[in-house]
């Protein structure tokens, strides 16, 4: 007995001992919690942490959040890293028994970055940067001496877009006749730019598929001695999404109005362990009705992406995309002869079952940057799209004036057609780039040439010569019975040869930003730009047209206190005369037509406010562009009896404001205002002086706001969003004395994260407000805007 209550004392002390120890143990030593943020307060997702003393490791998670439990007491250096961004060390200080808690911002690194888009983007707030759009290099947003408004794959998440039309009035930019014209700072732009290369122009009809872009950039005013031929209200480029070096994967599921079902998927990351190799590929596909009758609105895309990173230095991408799309290119609203167009349904279509668009487009895209030395760094990267276009399709005959419509009644006739046409281009930069100093002066400098060629195949063309039948909306018993088109006789016209185009351009400039001290800089830029017209490509009747033209820029920025940076800029543009025109009609008067020239003029200011987390943009400018080319009589049936005139200069002139980011953690703001007044300065028939120009209003605006609970609790992750975009009057395109009315358009939203799961429910037009984005003419082409509709959305990401 007595042997036993030994052995159970024995046993009680050895355990108090124990608890002793493992209480004075913990209270020697410290815990380090922390979490790392990127500049714009996103989490640093993957971001590495290293303390170099005892050399432990952790992996920042979703949240950005890290924790090194049991740290002996003492200094320590802590190191943060990730890809795109500048490492950085911290001290810290470990005492026993406490919790020391850090916050460490992660700054973009512009020399990681490159200048060709080979390394994914982390960005997740409403805020860029940074922007390479406006210089081929990746300099900060605020040391541009423009304007470049940036629409980031946070806000396309959040507004559930799925092209750039549902997006663009985010960046001042009116989209209408169904995404091919697009309006900025009162000019129509018909080039995109996909990672910096130019790619088809108006012909490549249906915007890129937003799931599988990183972000827009939207460049506003002339952008020629970059890129060679470019509208001078501005050029829209697409960023897409690259591999990351963290593993990460996606996936959704949506449905909505109209019976639209969505489905999507995001995976990247590491191909080799060593990271050399990474991958990300991304999967969209949508089958949905429309507004509209018998339009559908289906599309599938699958692009795949792979960047080598073999050695320091040296980078490599290679992006592959495929996209189909079943849908139409739907010819907008018309008013009924004797009715106004607001009595046109807001869904009526002449298109019939059956009727469909097919567009297959492909491309490749292969970008390379490789340092040679510590100064230069070598850049080269090609595009090559790929086009099919097979159209079938019921049209209204309503350019045919009175003879449109049946006699004593609003019957519309109706005639059939089908369209197979393709089209490819190749595009080619290469440029070297050089940072170095000149004693105190440093220097970012680029000297580069591009080239691009576009070959457009018409094809054949097939079209009832006759009028098939009516169709009465008001009284559908007047409206043809047998609209099938399976029975109609067809005559064919081949385009192949005869209209085959291909244009050629070459481009050899120079660039240098000149820092003179830390806060000012001044950009110099100059550009040789050689443009032919092939016209009747490879036939016995080609016949080439040159055009030329040297492109100056000048920008100026200056940092003053407070994170203020003011600016000024004078930029020139430049257009050939498009093909068509050139193809069909004749000049007014005789003679040819001249290219068009365009300058800017710009002054602003950019502010970063909330810790450099939200930016401020705010700019006036004046663009003239002079030899502008108008079709005099657009009513008329036969292309060759085109009559065009060029009518001399026209002047926009404006003020814009912007703002982008957050206001905190919680509160994200994105939203612009712009003014601007697009007339005609010069003519040769004076009573056109202060004609305004068309698809052009004087007042448009947006602004979205979301908050979200970010602290903890049940409700933490919840979300909401609010929205208002406005535009005043807007002038018709070919008769702009008409204008198509003001309007303004709510949306909302309803967000929520739980883990590793979200949801996100939209809702746009909240009151179902009827309104046009623009319109041609008094007798047709008035494109609507979507009415009222919704969206839904489940994600999950690992």
């Amino acid at each position: 007995m007595l042997k036993n209550i030994t052995v159970y004392r024995i046993l009680i002390s050895l355990l108090v001992l124990c608890i002793s120890a493992r209480e004075l143990f913990a209270q020697q030593t410290g815990s380090l919690k922390g979490i790392v943020v990127t500049a714009d307060g996103a989490a640093a997702v993957g971001a590495t942490l290293v303390l170099k003393k005892g050399n432990s490791g952790a992996v920042a998670d979703t949240e950005g959040q890290f924790l090194f439990p049991s740290l002996e007491p003492g200094h320590y250096t802590l190191s943060a890293s990730m890809v795109g961004y500048t490492s950085l060390n911290e001290k810290v200080e470990i005492r026993a028994g406490e919790q020391t808690e850090i916050r460490i911002t992660l700054q973009t690194d512009m020399v990681q970055l490159q200048t060709v888009e080979v390394t994914g983007r982390r960005d997740s707030g409403y805020k860029s940067d940074y922007s390479f759009a406006a210089t081929k290099s990746a300099i900060p947003v605020t040391e541009i001496p423009s304007t470049v408004s940036t629409i980031t794959q946070a806000l396309i998440r959040d507004r559930q877009a799925v092209r750039f039309d549902d997006i663009a009035r985010n960046t001042n930019v009116r989209v209408t006749n169904n995404g091919r014209s697009v309006v900025i700072r009162g000019f129509v732009s018909t080039t995109r730019l996909i990672n910096g290369l130019r790619t088809l122009n108006e012909n490549y009809r249906f915007p890129a598929i937003s799931p599988v872009v990183e972000s827009y950039e939207v460049v506003k005013g002339p952008s020629s001695s970059m890129f060679g031929n470019m509208s001078p209200g501005g050029v829209v480029n697409l960023v897409t999404k690259k591999p990351l070096a963290d593993k990460k994967q996606a996936v959704s599921f949506s449905v909505g109005s109209f019976n639209t079902v969505r489905g999507d998927l995001d995976f990247t990351g590491k191909v080799t362990e060593d990271g050399k190799i990474l991958y990300r590929i991304n999967v969209f596909g949508q089958n949905s009705d429309t507004w509209y009758t018998n339009m559908k609105d289906n599309g599938f895309t699958v692009a795949h992406s792979f960047s080598f990173l073999p050695k320091d230095g040296t980078r490599i991408n290679v992006d592959l995309n495929h996209t189909r799309l079943t849908t139409m290119e739907h010819d907008g609203l018309f008013p009924f002869k004797g009715k106004s167009i607001d009595q046109t349904p807001i869904g009526f279509s002449v298109l019939q079952m059956g009727d469909r668009n097919k567009t297959s487009t492909t491309s490749l895209n292969i970008s390379a940057s490789q340092k040679l030395g510590k100064v230069l760094t070598l850049n080269v990267s090609y595009l090559k799209d790929l086009l099919t276009w097979d159209d079938k399709r019921h049209v209204a005959n309503v350019y045919l004036g009175d003879r449109a419509w049946s006699a004593g009644d609003s019957s519309v006739s109706v005639a059939y057609a089908e369209w197979d046409s393709k089209t490819d281009s190749d595009n080619i930069t290469a440029y070297l780039t050089a940072d170095f100093n000149s004693g105190k002066i440093a220097h970012k400098a680029l000297v580069g040439y591009d080239y691009n060629a576009s070959l457009f195949n018409w094809g054949t063309y097939r079209n009832t010569t006759t009028n098939i039948g009516s169709i009465n909306v008001y009284d559908p018993a007047k409206s043809s019975s047998a609209l099938d088109g399976a029975t109609y006789p067809l005559s064919a016209y081949t385009y192949d040869r005869v209209n085959k185009t291909r244009d050629f351009a070459n481009g050899i400039y120079f660039q240098d930003q000149v820092s003179f001290t830390e806060r000012l800089k001044v950009l110099l830029g100059l550009r040789f730009e050689s443009y032919t017209f092939r016209l009747a490509y490879q036939t016995p009747v080609q016949n080439d047209v040159s055009q030329n033209a040297w492109l100056p820029k000048i920008g100026v920025t200056y940092n003053l206190p407070s994170n203020t940076h003011v600016y000024g800029s004078y930029i020139t543009g430049f257009q050939p005369v498009s093909s068509g025109s050139l193809v069909f009609g004749s000049v007014e008067g005789g003679g040819t037509l001249k290219p068009e020239y365009s300058n800017q003029f710009e002054f602003g200011a950019k502010q970063e406010l909330f810790g450099k987390n939200l930016l401020l943009t705010a700019a006036v400018y004046q663009i003239k562009k002079t030899n502008v080319t108008q079709l005099t009589n657009p009513g008329v049936v036969n292309a060759n009896d085109r009559i065009w005139r060029q009518l001399g200069e026209v002047t926009s002139k404006g003020f814009e404001l912007e703002f982008n980011g957050q206001v905190s953690r919680a509160f994200s703001l994105s939203g612009a205002y712009n003014y601007n007044d697009a007339q005609i300065s010069k003519d040769l028939n004076e009573a056109n002086v202060g004609q305004r120009l068309g698809l052009a209003p004087k007042h448009q605006g947006n602004i979205w706001a979301k908050y979200e609970l970010v602290k903890q609790g049940a409700l933490k992750g919840l979300g909401f969003g609010f929205g208002a975009n406005f535009s005043s009057e807007t002038p018709m395109l070919q008769a702009p004395a008409l204008s198509t009315p003001s309007y303004t358009v709510l949306d909302a939203a309803l967000t929520y994260k739980i883990d590793r799961v979200s949801f996100n429910f939209n809702l746009n037009n909240i009151t179902n407000k009827r309104y046009y984005t623009g319109a041609v003419r008094a007798t047709e082409r008035y494109y609507v805007g979507a009415p009222r509709s919704f969206m839904f959305r489940v994600g999950y990401s690992l």
